[in-house]
């Protein structure tokens, strides 16, 4: 009776083959399936991280079933967006800086992922570039209000000459 000879010592390439495969195909399967979008907050009237928002976060075309997430302490949101296409987001504890029409935008994650973006800012004329991967919104305190050089009218009450 012949017998073949294993040696536990040298893999066969049957078992190289499958460790190559199983290397090269779990991490690219995992990147396929979980992306990850990196919400920055910053504050526009500091440029410092906002820590203490929670912003709602939707992963559809509209806020229902939105979630509100929390700021780490470097004003970073990450969002496992899975397999879906689409993201919007809506200030909380925050005045939102964004132009009215880019309120209730649905932000491609695609394009997130791909070049960054950069919300509008109506605040300051703050304009960092975002890194792929990253979406940077403008926020400020709801008790902030702009100071003006001079009133259009002496306070009341107004007196006619």
């Amino acid at each position: 009776m012949l017998r073949s000879y294993v040696d536990p010592q040298k893999p066969g390439i049957l078992v190289r083959g499958a460790a190559l495969l199983f290397c090269v195909a779990v991490p690219a399967m995992a990147w396929a399936q979980s992306a990850q979008v990196h919400i920055k907050v910053i504050n526009a009237t500091t440029g410092l991280p906002v820590t203490d928002e929670r912003l709602n976060v939707a992963l559809r075309v509209d806020q229902i079933g939105s979630v509100a997430m929390a700021t780490d302490k470097n004003g970073i949101i990450d969002v496992d967006t899975g397999k879906r296409t689409t993201i919007r987001i809506l200030s909380n504890m925050y005045g939102d800086c964004r132009p009215r029409a880019e309120l209730y935008t649905n932000y491609s994650v695609d394009t997130i992922l791909k070049t960054g973006i950069t919300t509008g800012n109506l605040c300051n004329d703050a304009r960092p570039k975002a890194k792929p991967g990253e979406l940077i919104l403008f926020e400020t305190p709801k008790t902030y209000i702009p100071g003006y050089p001079a009133a259009p009218l002496p306070p009341p009450p107004h007196s006619n000459p």
